[in-house]
């Protein structure tokens, strides 16, 4: 015959138990988005850098595309960011000409909109944008994905 406190020593034993499988399914699944996070910061990460390796072995400016010598730094440099006249992406020749260029990928976990901005940057302070030409561009490229989360990498180009 079971008594009382059998009984009542039964039901501890399965809120104890209850509690515990909660916490673990708790722990299990903030893994999984930590994972998830952590995967989706990567792609974004991996398609920001693949951008900015295509424009680093670009030419420093338009000016200087086929060669430097002679150049009066930096006198020649363009005053305008962004592609030239009949250029367009993935023919760009100059690491400015990514200035203003989107685009949208699509991949497992969503599609990513990307953004460039490419900026004259002050000698002085890199950290700085300049509103004179100098020997320093900066690409900033911006990752966004559909979540709204934003990654953003950027590479200094300066020229030699």
């Amino acid at each position: 015959m079971v008594d009382t406190s059998d009984f009542i020593l039964l039901v501890l034993a399965m809120f104890l138990f209850a509690m515990l499988q909660l916490g673990f399914t708790s722990v299990m699944l903030n893994n999984s988005k930590v994972m998830m996070n952590t995967e989706l910061d990567y792609t974004a990460v991996a398609l920001a850098q693949n951008i900015v390796d295509e424009a680093r072995q670009k030419a420093f400016d338009q000016n200087t595309v086929g060669g430097s010598a002679g150049v009066e730094i930096p006198g020649v440099f363009s005053t305008t960011l962004g592609p030239e006249a009949g250029e367009s992406y993935p023919y760009f020749n100059d690491f400015d000409d990514y200035d203003g260029y989107t685009r949208d990928d699509t991949t497992q976990f969503g599609i990513y909109t990307t953004v460039c901005t490419v900026d004259y940057m002050n000698p002085d302070d890199l950290s700085q944008v300049s509103t004179e030409k100098t020997e320093h561009k900066r690409l900033l490229v911006r990752v966004t994905s559909e979540t709204g989360e934003s990654t953003a990498v950027t590479y200094i180009k300066s020229f030699h």
